[in-house]
């Protein structure tokens, strides 16, 4: 036997011994395969899930062309493969490296599948992540125009209720006004009573006249009490509404601005789960 040929064989051999501890020190299930000078598989080795389940079969016969190990062995270069899992009924990423001897002549092959399970789930949290936290912010963002719309609308409301407050304080002064004219007439028609009742027979029917002037001017003073007290409450409701308006303008400015640190947070999430995928797609 040549020396070149023991020292490939030596080569395969220590390469044979070796993967079993490599695939043990792997974290991820992965299966080794080797192959002799002639890009024929020699050893096989299988992990929990990855696994060739006719691989006595395949043992001693030359690797299809597509096989990794065997381009790697043509190409004299690491060569890589990406199998979906309706291939073999796993995904797996595979390398493969090409066997040399000192005079740089191949030797023979040794390729790597590694699973992609734990990738697949990843690559499917991260899109699933991604995916609500698109629908989280598409929700914040219509909740924040909401929140916008409802602090603009309480603007409104508070503005009407300060004009209310002052049309109803305008009223005071008109009803002092109605007051003031009620005293009057009622001094008026108790100075012509006291006049017809000196006219005698000849002033009684304006005596009449005066007696309604006063009834009239004692009536507009009492409507005028209550009117003023009717005003009174009214005032005081809406100066309640205008402090529920300006709580609503707190809260509403407050969930304004939660929508806007969750919009914030959902956008890292996202960022994250952007740089899952970029993690997930490297394993």
């Amino acid at each position: 036997m040549a020396s070149g040929d023991t020292a490939g064989l030596n080569i395969l051999d220590a390469v044979i011994k070796a993967a079993p501890v490599f695939q043990q020190l792997f974290p991820i299930d992965c299966m080794i395969g080797v192959a002799d000078r002639e890009k024929n598989l020699i050893r096989q080795f299988n992990g929990k899930e990855m696994k060739v389940d006719n691989f006595e079969e395949v043992i001693g016969k030359p690797l299809p062309e597509g096989d990794v190990i065997h381009q790697a062995m043509k190409t004299r270069k690491i060569a890589r493969v990406e199998q979906p899992k309706e291939v073999f009924g796993y995904a797996f990423k595979g390398s493969g490296l090409v066997l040399l001897d000192e005079r740089g002549s191949v030797v023979g092959g040794v390729g790597l599948g590694v699973s992609l399970a734990n990738q697949e789930i990843l690559i499917g949290t991260a899109n699933s992540v991604s995916g609500l936290s698109q629908e989280i912010s598409s929700n914040t963002e219509e909740l924040a125009a909401s929140a916008s719309e409802l602090a603009h609308q309480q603007e409104t409301l508070q503005a009407l209720s300060i004009e209310v407050l002052e049309q109803v304080r305008k009223t005071d002064t008109i009803l002092n006004f109605i007051s003031e004219v009620a005293a009057n007439s009622n001094l008026l028609g108790l100075n012509a009573a006291i006049e017809a009742a000196r006219a005698g027979e000849q002033g009684r029917g304006f005596s009449v006249v005066a007696d309604e002037i006063r009834k009239m001017s004692v009536n507009s003073a009492n409507s005028v009490k209550e009117i003023k007290v009717i005003l009174g409450s009214i005032g005081q409701k809406v100066e309640q509404i205008a402090e529920k308006i300006n709580d609503f303008s707190d809260i509403s400015q407050q969930l304004s601005s939660a929508t806007e640190d969750i919009a914030g947070s959902m956008q890292q999430l996202a960022n994250s789960a952007g740089k899952i995928m970029q993690v997930a797609r490297i394993l």
